[in-house]
């Protein structure tokens, strides 16, 4: 079975399930929320998709950084945590779906994908990189957060001994970079076992490091003519 249909299938609900009382606290340093906190031209910012958004916890924290009125979206495989987050918060379009099928046309000034790259099979990986760029505006923001060890490498899921589940950890916002239309605004490393309330910047080994990165896109405005 190819890995994101299992956690369309069940293992997203799971996850829900294990992560739920902890999802809304803010005991723990958020750090998508605190890079957008910094961002300084936020009046920009008129619409927002999360893929990979859970309930829509963190969505409906950005929200609140946000311009009144702008819109927000969440696209997640868990029909509990969809459910879950259409009650708890009203202001927020929350879909489910999977990423490299996400079910909405249009494009956004932001779009965010935390954690969510390192669970995807390979077999869908240049699909889901695809809709992720579909998604992002010209001239938009795209925030990756993921892990980021020395080499790119899989580990085995512990939750899902039954299957082949792997997270595959690499530096993907250097993908989106690659492609000579997006540019790296601002970055930082943290430790991703080591989850504390701050935001101080320490050491981390390569297998515990994770990053939050978030990238402009430009069509034409990285393409000097020469």
């Amino acid at each position: 079975m190819v890995q994101d249909n299992i956690f369309f299938k069940d293992e997203g609900n799971a996850w829900l399930r294990r992560n739920k009382t902890a999802l809304d606290s803010n005991a723990l340093a958020d750090w998508p929320c605190h890079l957008i906190d910094l961002y300084e031209d936020k009046s920009s910012i008129h619409s927002v998709i999360e893929l990979g958004a859970s309930n829509g916890y963190r969505l409906n924290k950005i929200r609140k950084l946000l311009p009144p009125g702008c819109r927000c979206v969440g696209v997640d495989a868990s029909f509990e945590a969809i459910d879950d987050g259409k009650k708890k918060y009203r202001e927020l379009d929350l879909y489910t779906g999977v990423l490299s099928d996400i079910p909405l046309r249009e494009e956004f000034d932001l779009v965010i994908v935390n954690f969510v790259l390192s669970w995807i099979d390979r077999r869908t990986l240049t699909k889901s990189i695809a809709e992720i760029d579909r998604l992002t505006k010209d001239n938009g923001l795209l925030l990756i957060g993921d892990f980021l060890p020395d080499y790119q490498q899989r580990r085995r899921y512990h939750h899902r001994t039954d299957e082949k589940v792997f997270t595959y950890k690499q530096d993907y916002a250097k993908t989106f970079e690659a492609f000579g239309t997006y540019r790296e605004l601002a970055r930082t490393t943290f430790n991703h076992d080591e989850r504390k309330n701050d935001y101080m910047i320490t050491p981390s080994p390569s297998s515990e490091r994770g990053c939050c990165v978030i990238l402009q896109k430009s069509l034409e405005g990285f393409y000097p003519e020469v």
